[in-house]
């Protein structure tokens, strides 16, 4: 980074309107150091009525959507069905043409 921000200073000296490209030459990263692991946040699952709450329907219209294939869904680990909020995402977008 530090790198990078000489590189613009010294152009911007030299010419004074704005980079639009600017390539730095590859550094070997050392092997010796190992990638920090990130840590996974949980999933929000809902399940058929906060589902419906979402998409502005009745449960039953959501699992109309699932059966017909218009909402995908996942199973928890009670094996029970849980909708994702970007698959819910999804099917709004499909059902009122909008993000919500």
């Amino acid at each position: 980074m530090h790198q990078l921000m000489e590189t613009l200073v010294a152009l911007q000296k030299e010419n004074h309107q704005c980079c639009r490209a600017v390539t730095l030459p590859e550094v070997a990263m050392p092997v010796s150091q190992p990638a920090e692991p990130t840590e996974r946040q949980p999933e929000i699952l809902s399940n058929r009525n906060e589902a419906a709450a979402f998409l502005l329907v009745d449960p039953r219209t959501v699992t109309r959507y699932r059966i017909n294939g218009k909402l995908r869904f996942v199973l928890n680990e009670d094996n029970r069905i849980r909708y994702r909020e970007e698959d819910l995402s999804d099917c709004y977008f499909w059902k009122w043409g909008k993000r919500p």
